[in-house]
Formats: C-alpha cells, structure tokens, sequence
C-alpha cells in the first residue's frame, strides 16, 4: 500500500512555531521524519494542490467546494458558481472588518431564517443555496464580469481593501448593499445583538468557477474533512471517506489522504490553533501511518506540504527503515534549510 498526503500548512513561519513544536510530543510525526528525505518545493494554495493531484489546472474554488456538500446533488455541467457565505461586518476604530463564518457561531435554524430573504434579494443574479451554517453559494444566470477576493484573505481585516474590482465590481457592489439590506433588521440579527452577539449582516462572494474539465485520480481510496477535497472525489466518482477512519481502513493499493486542517492557522500564524491541528493529525494520520509502515501494511508514504511562501515535501520509503535511522524532532520542519527539487 502506498499513502500520499497532500497537507498544506505544515510549515509554519510564525516566530512561536518552533517553540511550540519542542514542548509537543508527536511521535509518530517525528518517526516518519527520521525516515524520510525532505525537500523544498514551489509555493501553491490549497485548491490547487489538490486540484493537481485529480489533473485539473484551474482552480474552481466554489465549484468544487459546492461539489463536496454531499448532502446536495453535484453540480451540472457548465453550471457557474460563486460561494457566497454569511459573514458579520463591523467596525473597529474607523474600519469596517469582516467576522468569517465560523466567527458568527451561527445554528442551523438561524441560517435557515437568513436565507429566506437572501433567496428573493438575489434572484435576479441567480439561485442561493444555503448547504450550512457556514457555506452558502449562488449558482449564476451569467458569468458576474467581477474580480473577488478570497474570504481566506479578508477575515479579520478592512473589507475596504477586497471590495469587487473589474467590470462588474460596482454592479457587485450595488447587489452587495441589497444583501446587506435584506439582513439589516432580520429577527435573527435583532435576538443576536440583543444577546451581545455579532449579527450576520452580510455575505462574502468568492471564487467564481465553473468546472472546466473533469477531475481524474489514480487512489483507491480517497480521505478528508474538507468540501474542496470531497468535491474533487465526488466529481472523479469516488466516495471520499472521513480522515478519521483512516487509521482502521483495510489496506489498499493507493490511499490519498486530503487535509486542510493547517492551512488557515499558519497562513495567519495562529500557533495555538495549528498546534491543536497538529495534534488532531498525529492522532488520526501519522501515529497511525508509522504504525503501518512498522508492520510493512504500508511500503511508501508521501507528504506534500505546500504553501504560501512555499513548501515541504517528505518522501519516506522502506529502504530508509534502517535501524540506526532515529526520530527528528518536528521543530527541525520549521529549522533546517532544505534543497530545493524540481518537479513538485
């Protein structure tokens, strides 16, 4: 069996990282890098480190996330998508600054009642579809003719600097204003600001895409926990399986684990929050992965960490399980400088 690990974010560049890493046990992290050769490789986002795996080039961000809400039919060809999430927008000092979904804590039945307004205020540009609390998307009459910034970029920012630009921004930003209407005196927003909480009082558009070919994989078995990833299974006709059964899965010739749980903690250096992650993750992934190259189940793991600002690659094979091979520290993932390798 062969395991390739497409995890973005393991690198991590904030100045606490490293120091974080020395007071963690992650031993089965740690005996994985004793046996691997790491390598520097080019820097990618998330979606299209995945996306490369399934050959698709361009990255149809909502597409393929709205393709992963597998309580929903998957999306038709030549549909055009744009996610549109509830977010809360308020002001701190003299700046309007954007509380991403998960900030909002919004429940199911909240998000209901929001989407009821949101339905006939946007049916003229297309139809709302609300698949939780946190992700909500427009399917488009046409293609919106606007330039949108990721919401991965703007939580916790000035919204002043990703307003919608190109041809259709002001147009983008007239529907925007009408959203923002429709939810301004919502009874949902008047019991959350009454309660001392953030109101839903607008939506973010993103990642505009419609599919432009059909996404291919070699694996057997495909796991992750997030929308991009089990949009991209989905739409290759396979089921994805969740990350946590992973470690009990019965042996197969090729596994592809998808994971995103690192990404946005080290691109906004919350160490905190990636340290959880990465504990989760030596629960669940590599204490479980060493365990089966030590029982031979497995002959070769693979590990691309894109980034950003760039990433790592470990390659670990059965002719590094020398005996004399000891386990590396995490910390030195953030330390030691490393060759770079062409082709990543």
């Amino acid at each position: 069996m062969q395991v390739s690990i497409v995890l973005p974010g393991l690198h991590n560049d904030a100045a606490d990282a490293a120091s974080a890493l020395r007071s963690t046990a992650l031993p089965g992290l740690a005996w994985l890098l004793g046996r691997a050769t790491l390598a520097q490789i080019a820097p990618a986002s998330s979606t299209s480190a995945f996306a490369s795996r399934f050959g698709v080039a361009d990255c149809a961000t909502a597409t393929l996330r709205r393709a992963g809400e597998q309580h929903l039919p998957l999306p038709q060809p030549g549909d055009i998508w744009l996610c549109a999430d509830l977010v809360g927008l308020h002001f701190a000092r003299d700046q309007m600054v954007l509380t991403a979904p998960e900030g909002l804590a919004l429940d199911a039945n909240e998000a209901q009642s929001l989407a009821e307004p949101l339905r006939d205020a946007l049916q003229e540009v297309g139809e709302f579809v609300l698949a939780s609390p946190e992700r909500s998307y427009l399917r488009l009459n046409a293609p919106s003719d606007a330039i949108f910034s990721d919401l991965i970029d703007v939580a916790g920012r000035p919204v002043a600097l990703f307003l919608p630009e190109g041809r259709g921004g002001l147009r983008w930003g007239r529907i925007i204003n009408t959203v923002q209407i429709a939810l301004h005196d919502h009874p949902v927003n008047r019991a959350r600001e009454a309660a001392g909480r953030r109101a839903a009082n607008s939506l973010w558009f993103w990642g505009e895409s419609r599919m432009t070919a059909t996404p291919q994989h070699s694996a057997d078995a495909i796991y992750c926990d997030n929308p991009v990833a089990a949009g991209l299974a989905r739409l290759a006709g396979s089921t994805p399986q969740a990350l946590a059964t992973f470690a009990d899965a019965p042996a197969c010739r090729e596994a592809l684990l998808l994971i995103d749980a690192l990404d946005a903690p080290a691109r906004f250096r919350d160490t905190s929050r990636w340290l959880d992650a990465l504990k989760a993750l030596e629960a669940n992934v590599f204490a479980p992965l060493a365990a089966r190259m030590q029982r031979s189940e497995v002959t070769r793991a693979e590990i691309v960490a894109p980034g950003e600002r760039g990433g790592i690659a470990l390659d670990v094979t059965p002719r590094r399980w020398a005996f004399w091979r000891k386990p590396i520290p995490p910390e030195q993932l953030l330390t030691t400088p490393m060759p770079a390798v062409a082709g990543r």
